[in-house]
């Protein structure tokens, strides 16, 4: 598996272990029906990118972003700007530099109260109007920042400057997805996903145990058991036996 999969899908785990749905979308979307936006490694960035990430901030839009981006356009042209280059003004800093290292080697980032790891990749960022969330603990660069903040508008960009571990891209995806308001109701229970899908006026909730333990999680809605057809109210408790589901029908989306 390469880098940018295994990356893609360790941001893509974070924010499934908050119970946030995640749509995969190509870079000419039109965002301005989400609140949230994830960039990981976007190393190549098109003709005007740069100008809709920045109105989708101004706007009140969150992006996040990191590592390795911002470098190239669409022919693989270095920009002649300084990195993140037509990023730097909605994520508020420069990368001065980016230390490589085996992927054995790792530096502790800080962030409020969490270590984390970083590893691979660790970019020197300098803050051009961005907060410090995170700063790495070892090396010629301890204590320079190594996640960052930007208030850019009604909205806020944020910058990962390395490849954080499991227990730091849960302690960035969860502030990002806590200030958008997003938490889902089973963030955070070990072993259940949940998804839901919409269609015809109503609300599917699939729930799916993927432990080797039963676990007994509150139903968020009212609504019909596909699966035994039983009526469940909102509140009640329903049980996953190990690798089960439980599916919900609701007519109130």
């Amino acid at each position: 598996m390469s880098g940018p999969v295994r990356t893609a899908i360790a941001w893509y785990a974070a924010v499934q272990r908050l119970d946030v749905d995640v749509d995969v979308v190509p870079v000419d979307a039109d965002l301005s029906s989400y609140d949230v936006v994830l960039a990981p490694l976007l190393h190549m960035v098109p003709d005007g990118l740069g100008e809709r990430l920045e109105s989708f901030v101004l706007q009140g839009g969150t992006l996040v972003t990191g590592v390795l981006s911002g470098r190239v356009d669409v022919d693989d042209n270095a920009f002649l700007t300084d990195v993140p280059g037509p990023l730097a003004r909605v994520l508020g800093v420069r990368v001065d530099e980016t230390d490589a290292q085996e992927p054995s080697l790792v530096n502790p980032v800080q962030l409020n109260g969490v270590t984390a790891e970083g590893s691979l990749v660790f970019d020197l960022i300098i803050p051009e109007g961005a907060d410090v969330v995170g700063t790495y603990t070892a090396d010629f660069y301890a204590g320079t920042a190594a996640v960052t903040r930007h208030r850019f508008g009604q909205g806020h960009a944020w910058y990962i400057g390395t490849m954080l571990d499991a227990a730091g891209l849960d302690a960035v995806l969860g502030s990002v997805v806590e200030e958008a308001g997003l938490t889902g109701s089973y963030a955070r229970i070990d072993g259940v996903e949940a998804t839901r899908r919409y269609k015809d006026g109503q609300r599917y909730l699939f729930l799916l145990n993927h432990g080797d333990r039963e676990v007994r999680v509150p139903a968020d809605m009212t609504g019909t058991d596909l699966i035994t057809g039983s009526q469940v109210e909102a509140g009640a408790k329903l049980v996953l036996p190990a690798t089960g589901v439980v599916v919900l029908r609701s007519d109130d989306v």
